[in-house]
């Protein structure tokens, strides 16, 4: 499919899905808190810019880059978090309501006081809204550093504690500038890894200004090279512009290949096949990958989605790292991730292959986290047989 008619499908679903919830919750409003007629005109006209807003933003953003498209995406982005779970609670009042009226349980409100109670009920859920938004702004600031200690099959003793940093789901675009790429830079610098790797994700949909990231990007530092492989929104921004910014950072980017690490270690990386085939590109050949891969020397596989974990644990491969699910981002939207990816974030096992699903370190949509914090991996190899030091997040 061409990129145009994906964003414009994209879009489609987009407005269809949210314009339909912002028009129950005016109608919500509208009846339990019966505002003027004047009010309610003007309540319909913000609703209708706000539904309208974010797709604009996102739209404005490929052709240029100011600070009124900031504020934009901005306060859009937010609003559609606040949104879902205000959509979330003005449907369990209308459920308790409906159980009130069947089942006749509690107290009868005394006459002319309806009104006043519905209008407090609406009130308080906005401020219930707005605490929950205030939270999730808060914990999605709030980037940790997940430690892990993995064997790693065929690790020879020599390169016992050999490190890296997982780094993933940056998303480069609007909300996430040279600013917060800079001091993500600098917790990734503080680690000290010998490998840093990049699981995708680095880019938003495409910006106009996406280039700019090249000179934060150059200033990672670890011994042994920086490494990445593209997700499914490098495609959506641009696969060929987006590799061309890495690699002008020095970032060496494995499009289904393998580079060979000191140690014999192997370190293999793939396209998403879901970006390629959206965007219309060939789909990468993953069994073509495996069958290059040396199964007496140790190795790593970097796969922007947590799939084809069992074709990699029986190729032999010791390790794949993902991202790509942020762990949902946002309660409730957590549970439906899980649904649609059950190795959920963190380590999973088959046999003496590990696969580890970072939650990512940036956002998609609203700049906001709940229940899912930020995080980098540093993950210290171990030769097998070595006595593990466990995980810890600091």
């Amino acid at each position: 499919m061409p990129q145009w008619a994906s964003f414009a499908v994209f879009f489609s679903v987009v407005l269809s899905v949210y314009g339909g919830a912002h028009y129950y919750l005016y109608s919500w409003l509208v009846r339990l808190a019966e505002p003027s007629r004047r009010l309610r005109r003007r309540v319909a006209l913000i609703f209708i810019l706000l539904v309208v807003s974010f797709p604009f933003a996102r739209i404005l953003a490929r052709y240029d880059f100011n600070s009124f498209n900031y504020h934009l995406t901005l306060i859009s982005s937010i609003w559609m978090a606040l949104s879902l779970y205000l959509f979330i609670l003005a449907l369990g009042s209308d459920l308790i309501f409906i159980l009130y009226k069947i089942l006749s349980f509690g107290p009868r409100l005394p006459a002319g006081k309806s009104l006043f109670y519905r209008r407090v009920l609406v009130a308080c859920i906005a401020a219930g809204v707005l605490i929950i938004g205030g939270f999730a702004l808060g914990e999605a600031r709030k980037l940790r550093v997940t430690r892990l200690e993995i064997p790693l099959i065929g690790l020879p003793p020599e390169m016992d504690g050999f490190s890296l940093v997982q780094v993933s789901d940056i998303h480069y675009g609007v909300l996430t500038g040279n600013g917060k790429l800079s001091k993500i830079v600098d917790r990734i610098n503080e680690l000290q890894a010998d490998v840093v790797v990049i699981t995708g994700d680095l880019v938003d949909e495409g910006v106009s200004h996406m280039e700019e990231m090249a000179k934060p990007l150059a200033g990672l530092k670890s011994r042994q090279g920086v490494f990445a492989v593209t997700g499914n929104h490098e495609c959506y921004a641009g696969v060929d512009r987006a590799v061309a910014i890495m690699k002008k950072a020095g970032v060496t980017v494995l499009r289904n290949k393998q580079a060979l690490l000191p140690g014999g270690l192997q370190l293999l990386g793939v396209d998403d096949p879901t970006g390629s085939r959206r965007m219309g590109n060939p789909l990468p050949d993953f069994d073509r990958l495996l069958s290059q891969l040396d199964a007496k020397k140790p190795s790593i596989l970097l796969y922007h989605q947590p799939i084809q974990f069992e074709k990699v644990a029986s190729a032999g491969i010791g390790l794949q790292l993902s991202g790509h699910t942020h762990g949902g981002q946002l309660y409730p939207i957590i549970f439906i991730s899980r649904m649609i990816y059950p190795r959920t974030p963190g380590l999973h096992r088959i046999g003496e292959s590990r696969l580890y699903v970072s939650r990512g370190v940036g956002t998609w949509g609203p700049p906001m986290r709940l229940g899912s914090p930020p995080e980098l991996v540093f993950i210290r190899l171990r030769t097998p047989g070595k006595q593990l030091g466990g995980s810890r997040v600091g």
